[in-house]
């Protein structure tokens, strides 16, 4: 294994190397024909499971890899609202101070001698943001100064390691092909927006926008901001965006640019949901007791399903056991806030307008026999397939069937996959990534010819971000 990792890595060196001599780049410093999948996954993540699963989710790209970047600032974005907090209450030593020898002993028998307690005091008093939303590192233009901001919110992240997005990784992710540098050296200041609480819902991420929005307006200098939201960012961004716009006015905001978002929900099937909790029943079951792989097959697939329940992933997951109130939530809040009306707004889409995904048949993509040993009564059988319904339409697409496959032949515990062939599915439909007609945005990117990864990022995408930018924002 050690010596086939050294291989990979002296390849992927080489492949590096001959990407730098032979890279061209257009009058914007667009590197062409680039093209990038902004990976969903943690390092962490992609580790857990075998090489097949980074190959459409790829974190960095070839040609990015070494990239490094320094951050102007850090903003810590939190809520106006604050609560205080008593640091010293009066009889009571401060907090972080150790009492003197013997010095409990007298306090406690002074207190015995008060039959009613009086009424505490508080000597110090702290006050400490209500809410923390995020963080907003800022990457200044080439003029060094902070007068043309566009705003990067970025995407669901996969951590069931307990990882977050870092900022080198989206910086990385956004600066495949050359974007990042590109709009810094126009004179564009790139804020790229990472969530705090992920998965505290998609208001609870819009008020982050917004806050995010309210510092930049303080700031002098400012002539105007510029939204791009990834993935789930777009929705994020739309529902801030159009909150300000029903109760004040957009005047700061030049444009809005939605990437691939799931306005109208994102697949993620079914199958894999339903069979990750039965699987985790029967590990789960005192059979297998308390053994180290036991223990290590339920912690993993804890994680899976604590990931799989959490507020956000079941408004945005079109068809979750359990997500049918949060879901109806969001689209009922969507749906009664509309679409954004005074600003232009672009909609970037990974899906062709009509070609489905090449798999009109129902396909068992993975088998698993769990073993006697964990279950009573002979071995279990569990068998995932896929809905051509919602699988096979036209769209940004991912493959976590095949993912759900690497996850689990990946644990060590007795499980025997016979069937991980995999199976591209319909994650972001075209339909959804325009929030249901082409007629809510004053422009749709041109429609790839093929249905592409779920954010990918191509240099056609890329210019057209940098030229949408330099048509709408002074």
């Amino acid at each position: 294994m050690r010596i086939k990792t050294i291989t990979m890595a002296l390849l992927a060196i080489s492949a590096n190397s001959a990407l730098a001599q032979n890279q061209e780049v257009d009058e914007y410093g667009l590197t062409i024909d680039s093209s990038h999948t902004i990976s969903m996954f943690s390092k962490e993540t992609q580790n857990a499971t075998t090489e097949r699963l980074t190959t459409p989710f790829k974190s960095l790209s070839a040609q990015r890899m070494s990239t490094t970047s320094s951050t102007s600032s850090t903003w810590y974005i939190n809520s106006t609202e604050m609560d205080r907090f008593c640091e010293w209450w009066d009889g009571e030593l401060p907090l972080g101070i150790e009492p003197e020898p013997n010095a409990g002993a007298s306090l406690e028998s002074d207190t015995q001698e008060f039959a009613i307690t009086p009424q505490r005091t508080c000597r110090l008093w702290t006050e400490y943001p209500r809410y923390s939303y995020g963080y907003a590192d800022v990457y200044m233009g080439n003029d060094n100064r902070l007068n043309k901001p566009v705003v990067v919110v970025q995407p669901y992240h996969v951590d069931i390691s307990g990882s977050s997005y870092t900022k080198q990784a989206f910086y990385n992710d956004v600066n495949s092909g050359g974007l990042m540098s590109s709009l810094r050296s126009a004179g564009y200041d790139v804020i790229l927006y990472r969530y705090r609480y992920q998965d505290k819902g998609i208001e609870y991420n819009a008020d982050g926008v917004k806050r995010l929005l309210e510092v930049i307006n303080s700031k002098s200098g400012v002539s105007s901001t510029s939204f791009v939201g990834l993935s789930m960012g777009g929705v994020v961004t739309r529902f801030a965006l159009r909150e300000i716009e029903k109760t004040g006015s957009l005047n700061n905001v030049a444009s809005f640019i939605s990437f691939d978002a799931p306005h109208l929900g994102a697949n993620f099937p079914r199958s894999i949901l339903d069979n990750t909790n039965r699987l985790l029943d029967k590990v789960d079951s005192s059979l297998c007791g308390l053994s180290g792989d036991c223990r290590e097959a339920r912690r993993q697939l804890e994680a899976i399903t604590a990931k799989l329940n959490t507020k956000t992933f079941k408004e945005l997951i079109m068809d979750t056991p359990s997500g049918s109130s949060d879901r109806s939530a969001l689209l009922s809040k969507l749906a009664s806030l509309g679409h954004v009306q005074t600003v232009p707004t672009l909609a970037i889409t990974n899906g062709a307008q009509s070609r489905t995904q090449g798999a009109p048949a129902a396909i068992m993509t993975s088998h698993f026999k769990l073993h006697r040993k964990w279950y009573n009564g002979g071995s279990k059988y569990f068998k995932v397939y896929t809905k051509p319904s919602v699988d096979n339409v036209a769209g940004g697409y991912a493959d976590f069937y095949q993912v759900f496959s690497n996850l689990i032949a990946s644990q060590s515990h007795p499980i025997t996959p016979y069937v991980t062939i995999g199976q591209k599915h319909s994650f972001v439909s075209t339909r959804s990534a325009l929030a249901g007609s082409a007629n809510y945005w004053d422009e749709v990117a041109a429609y790839p010819s093929n249905n592409e990864a779920h954010m990918t990022l191509t240099y056609t995408k890329a210019r057209k971000i940098r030229e949408w930018l330099d048509r709408y924002q002074n």
